[in-house]
């Protein structure tokens, strides 16, 4: 079950389609590569392109666990969409904190801050 708590919300106007809990970058479009910005979490699909919808800025997020995450690790980006462990002290865009842990696939709560 998806759940968040947003404590700051963005609007965006998208400019490709997405699925609720995508990471969402500054160019308003679903995030895949790692490393990537995070502008905030899709709180609604966009099923077209121009449609206006709320991002999570700030607060707990539902997201797709790309390889093991342990509760409290820092998060970034990963590859094809959702959230890797991110390694410190190298240039990974750390935005999140894991609340929960998860495997591979599976999703894994987290907060933004």
């Amino acid at each position: 079950m998806r759940t968040y708590h947003s404590i700051l919300s963005l609007s965006a106007t998208m400019a490709a389609v997405c699925n609720a809990g995508d990471l969402i970058s500054f160019a308003n479009a679903p995030i895949t590569v790692e490393d990537t910005p995070v502008k905030g979490v899709a709180q609604n699909p966009a099923t077209e392109v121009g449609l206006d919808i709320a991002l999570t800025a700030l607060g707990f997020e539902t997201v797709r666990a790309v390889g093991a995450i342990a509760v409290g690790a820092p998060l970034c980006t990963a590859t094809g969409g959702g959230v890797r462990t991110a390694v410190i002290g190298t240039d990974d865009n750390i935005f999140a904190r894991a609340l929960t842990a998860a495997a591979d696939g599976e999703t894994v709560q987290i907060l933004i801050r």
